[in-house]
């Protein structure tokens, strides 16, 4: 019997898988694995499928009413009722199907672009792939902040801990070694096996993968289930909600019509058809599947913004976001280190960029220094800094350092803080020497007035929260230099110049937390950094609000506060220095407790907490680790804080077309219900016929409510939205809105109805509500493409001008076929009412841009 991988030593497990320490798998052994043991996945609870997605179209109340009223008109001997019920069904089936297909792709399209990537060993190199792409026998190379993607078994480990919550309970890490063990040792205390779902805490090391997908120990936990978890968005849950009441009131004048019906001895046949119409009217069937959409096409449009979404939930969160965390290094800074300013004993504190020193600065800078440029810059990131200053201003590196030699070097010393070089200069030689100021100065040849004036060079510069390096020179003329100590050398210097360095913020970034402050977003910057390099980089990006916040809050004094006096700090704190991953929690946990949407970054394994605890966590997808991206709901592929701000924006716009787009659906089916009702009420006939309403629905509903939820966002957008709460997605207003809108609509509807029907009889009237309420609810589309622009404030949208033009054409083109009067028991309409109608068509939403434009007043 073979042994547990376990209890077996790494080379007799090499050897089992057919796999090399220091080659790892070649890549043709790669593909046979691949189709031995199939992709690294956990095998899909419910996989939808397209006929998965079709028969969910079928399976919907609407479908099943109308099969219902076929049935009957069929045995009825209405059999072209009963044809054109099954038509409209069809095609309603056809444009969900569409919908949903597109939705589902684009959802499957964003959980390819998330899958955790991994280092392995093949054909002697590491290479990066993709997690569901290694195969038993690849050899993972593994370090702090990496996500373990399958079993493997530890061939290598240097001070290595793994975070095994997910599969253990274990709170703390486990220390990982690479000795063999018994075979009858548990689960938990496999310290020489890295598991699939876990984390690499600590260390580095090599491992060998054993099992995945379904045979790692994560696959046989998730094999359990037996059901798929399927979940639905806040907006989604909240629109069931609103769903089931517009149910409850189109099942209110449903039980209306037809009591009024029987009263007033109307045919069974009719009152059966005009209540399956009014059932269908009150079904806002089409509305799960837009928000879908629209959510994923957000999810997209943010993609292309170098903000990678992971799950369509998170959209609606960026959209009410109104603080945001955010780290400092690398996200609000460029992350590397910059010559800031230059003193000179000639005059100020000056702009590094608009400083060009002579040539005996720029060699100074060039010569007394061990750094590259090449391939990016390698050595120390002070002295990089120092180069790239020089090159910035023209200065070749190699012609300088070609013609003046180094003949010796006193290396930089951590008790005298200082280096010095020498360069051979014709017979006599040049000492050049960089240093801590406060090591350096007392070096130098200075009057008190120099020396005054550099002292208070460096205090402007160290209350910038700068790092200062002091330069000086001085001609040697003796001979054997290279024998003297630096004692001998470092003396008599004339000083050159101050120079600080700091890692400067992007520039990007300053415009983007203004715009964050006029979107009333409040910025935080939390950073480990010390509290004066910290305030330094927040005023120069304009965080602190003069007057507004306290001063910068530093991890000790967190320590000291109780709960509710952090709770109360935060909201007057919006830096944060000093602190560590503990810290990021406890202040996230305060300001939500206070009511606050929060958006927190980060990139290491320790911030995963808090960007779990947040309400949006935001990972770097550069710099991060695999744990942060894991933890994370969305995913910075640039590193850039304007991404978020990128992202909020358009979470803000889709969460304000998903909420329109809405309220385009429920105040038309509203307006359905109500001039059906109202007409009943009236004493008048019934004005639609089933398949009028159908053909409404079919025409109105679609393409539209698509076009709205794909509306661009608007300019300025941060500048003039608040964030919407998620809890009061449907609030007064939208409800509101909802029946006033649909009041005038049904207003209108019934004023035309009425008049026609006693002026020209039935038949006519019937054709004139039919046309118009198509025309009416056409209409009222181009009001909801913004809660405060007019449409002729609106940029131009050929997507939504076509999805109300193409139904317009339909309806006039149906009016011209033989069909028309007998299908939906109307006469045809001339060119001139039409127009008339068209007119009327154009009144409520005349009379809700009017509206706008009064609430700017």
């Amino acid at each position: 019997m073979k042994k547990q991988v376990w209890s077996q030593n790494s080379i007799s497990l090499l050897k089992d898988l057919d796999s090399s320490q220091s080659h790892g798998l070649s890549d043709s052994q790669v593909k046979e694995r691949c189709n031995q043991y199939g992709q690294n996945i956990l095998t899909k609870g419910v996989e939808v499928g397209r006929m998965t997605i079709a028969f969910r179209q079928l399976n919907n109340p609407m479908v099943y009413t109308l099969a219902c009223a076929s049935v009957v008109a069929a045995l009825l001997g209405e059999k072209l009722d009963a044809l054109a019920i099954i038509a409209i069904v069809i095609v309603n089936v056809i444009i969900g199907f569409i919908q949903e297909a597109k939705a589902e792709a684009a959802i499957q399209a964003l959980k390819k672009l998330t899958v955790p990537k991994s280092r392995v060993l093949r054909e002697g190199k590491i290479q990066t792939v993709n997690s569901e792409d290694i195969f038993p026998g690849d050899i993972l190379i593994l370090e702090a902040g990496d996500y373990v993607v399958a079993d493997a078994r530890i061939i290598e480990a240097y001070q290595m801990t793994s975070n095994e919550s997910v599969l253990t309970g274990e709170s703390l890490p486990i220390e990982k070694r690479s000795d063999v063990l018994p075979e009858e040792t548990e689960l938990a205390e496999r310290k020489n096996m890295l598991f699939a779902g876990t984390a690499i805490a600590s260390g580095s090391g090599r491992a060998i993968v054993v099992a995945t997908g379904m045979k790692s120990e994560l696959g046989q936990v998730a094999g359990l289930l037996h059901q798929a978890e399927v979940k639905t968005t806040p907006i989604q849950e909240r629109l069931a909600k609103v769903g089931q009441k517009l149910l409850i009131l189109g099942g209110i004048v449903i039980l209306l019509v037809i009591a009024i019906g029987l009263y007033k001895g109307e045919p069974l046949f009719e009152i059966f058809m005009t209540a399956i119409s009014l059932a269908v009217a009150a079904i806002p069937e089409g509305l799960p599947t837009v928000v879908t959409l629209a959510l994923a096409l957000a999810v997209r449009r943010m993609t292309r913004r170098n903000a990678l979404v992971r799950n369509l939930s998170a959209v609606e969160t960026l959209g009410s976001t109104d603080i945001i965390c955010t780290d400092k290094t690398g996200t609000l800074t460029t992350g590397k280190m910059r010559v800031r300013e230059v003193f000179t004993l000639s005059g100020k504190v000056q702009d590094a960029r608009k400083f060009t020193g002579d040539e005996l600065f720029n060699q100074a800078l060039i010569l007394c220094n061990n750094a590259s440029l090449d391939f990016g810059g390698s050595g120390d990131t002070t002295e990089i800094a120092l180069l790239a200053q020089a090159e910035e201003h023209g200065i070749s590196i190699s012609q300088v350092r070609e013609g003046n030699l180094r003949s010796h070097e006193w290396s930089f010393e951590s008790d005298r803080k200082r280096m010095s070089v020498a360069i051979q200069d014709g017979d006599h030689t040049k000492i050049f020497c960089k240093g801590a100021p406060e090591s350096l100065l007392p070096l130098c040849i200075l009057s008190a007035a120099e020396r005054e004036s550099i002292e208070m060079a460096v205090l402007e510069l160290s209350g910038k929260g700068r790092r200062i390096l002091a330069f000086a020179y001085k001609d040697d003329h003796s001979h054997n230099i290279s024998d003297k100590s630096h004692s001998e050398i470092e003396n008599d210097l004339i000083f050159l110049c101050l120079i600080a360095l700091a890692d400067p913020p992007k520039e990007q970034t300053i415009d983007s937390i203004r715009a964050c402050k006029e979107a009333g977003i409040k910025v935080v910057m939390i950073t480990g950094d010390h509290p004066i390099t910290a305030n330094a980089i927040a005023n120069e990006l304009g965080i602190p609000v003069l007057g507004s916040f306290d001063e910068v809050l530093t991890g000790k004094e967190i320590n000291t506060l109780s709960s509710d006096e952090l709770s109360q700090k935060v909201e007057r704190t919006a830096v944060y220095a000093r602190v560590t991953p503990e810290h990021k929690l406890k202040i996230i946990e305060s300001l939500q407790s206070n009511g606050h949407v929060v958006a927190m970054t980060g990139d290491g394994v320790n911030d995963a907490p808090a960007l779990k605890k947040a309400s949006i966590g935001v990972a770097m997808g550069k710099g991060g680790t695999e744990v942060a991206r894991q933890a994370s709901s969305m995913i910075l592929t640039d590193d850039d804080f304007s991404t978020i701000v990128s992202a909020v924006e358009e979470g803000r716009a889709i969460f304000g077309n998903v909420k329109r787009t809405i309220q385009y659906l429920l105040s038309t089916n509203l307006a359905e219900i109500l001039t059906m009702l109202g007409a009943v009420l009236l004493g008048l006939p019934v004005p639609l016929t089933p398949l009028c309403l159908l053909w409404i629905n079919l025409v109105t509903d679609g393409f539209p409510s698509l076009a709205l939820a794909a509306e661009p966002a608007e300019k300025g957008l941060l500048k003039t939205s608040g964030g919407p709460s998620p809890e009061s997605f449907f609030d007064r207003q939208f409800m509101r809105e909802m029946i006033y809108v649909g009041l005038i609509m049904t207003a209108i509807e019934l004023i035309v109805y009425n008049y026609v029907f006693k002026t020209s009889g039935m038949l006519s009237a019937r054709s004139y509500a039919f046309t118009l309420l198509v025309y009416l609810c056409l209409f009222r589309s181009f009001s909801c493409r913004s809660d405060s622009k007019t449409f002729f404030e609106l940029p131009f949208n050929p997507w939504h001008l076509g999805s109300v033009v193409l139904p317009i054409v339909l309806q006039v083109f149906i009016q011209r076929t033989e069909a028309y009067e007998a299908l939906f028991k109307v006469r045809s309409l001339s060119f001139e009412e039409n127009i008339y109608l068209f007119v009327l068509g154009i009144i409520p939403v005349t009379i809700l841009e009017l509206v706008k434009l009064w609430r700017r007043k």
